[in-house]
């Protein structure tokens, strides 16, 4: 017996908000916090990104016999207009987040912060697990549900249900990062739907997370002190 996608899904969706809500109250939704402190958990972040790479990763392609592959890339090749026009967005992507780094800066310099590293080992399990989370992330989110909610409802619903859900997922952050939410919801929806496949919101979200991340980290700590995790 086939189980109904729908049901799959919202388990699956169902399990990544338990999880953001898991992070809040344990005070492990990212490295750094609102306050411009280091978390005081780092080992927790990682433990919820694994449990999220398994329940939007495996689990629905696992038990819907899903065709990742195509999905990531979709059916043909992208002409190269429309190659060079991504490549530009996603430069553009990466500047913006560049240019917040004076305002990181400025966020991170008063005298409550604290400042210490975290070990190098640490820092690249860090980001490796978090480039598999995004990619999952967006695989599930923007892959396998956008593209089946198309099928399912069309195009305008099934984009307004996607932004929805993201924000939604977003909840327990500021209310600044819900609404950023709905630009780079519709963005990278309408870039997968261009190219009829993932690939493009996978690069995206990558993009403009590393590229922040990184920059907050070498904004934030200046003294060479180790953390304990």
């Amino acid at each position: 017996m086939q189980t109904h996608p729908i049901l799959v899904y919202s388990f699956c969706y169902v399990m990544a908000f338990a999880l953001s809500l898991i992070s809040k109250k344990e005070s492990s939704q990212r490295l750094i916090k609102d306050d411009g402190t280091i978390s005081d958990k780092p080992r927790n972040i990682l433990h919820l990104h694994i449990i999220g790479i398994f329940w939007l990763g495996i689990t629905p392609a696992f038990v819907l016999q899903l065709p990742v592959l195509k999905t990531i890339t979709g059916n043909s090749f992208p002409d190269s207009l429309v190659l060079i026009f991504l490549l530009l967005l996603f430069m553009l992507a990466a500047a913006l987040v560049m240019n917040t780094r004076a305002t990181i800066q400025q966020q991170f310099a008063g005298p409550k912060n604290l400042h210490y590293h975290l070990p190098g080992t640490f820092m690249i399990r860090y980001f490796i697990i978090r480039i598999i989370f995004l990619f999952v992330y967006e695989l599930w989110l923007r892959g396998y549900l956008l593209f089946d909610s198309v099928n399912a409802m069309g195009i305008p619903l099934a984009v307004t249900l996607n932004v929805i859900l993201h924000v939604l997922l977003h909840l327990y952050n500021s209310k600044k990062e819900m609404l950023a939410c709905i630009p780079f919801s519709l963005l990278a929806c309408w870039l997968c739907i261009l190219c009829n496949a993932a690939w493009p919101a996978i690069i995206l979200h990558i993009t403009f997370s590393l590229v922040y991340e990184i920059n907050l980290y070498k904004s934030h700590f200046s003294t060479p002190k180790t953390a304990q995790l």
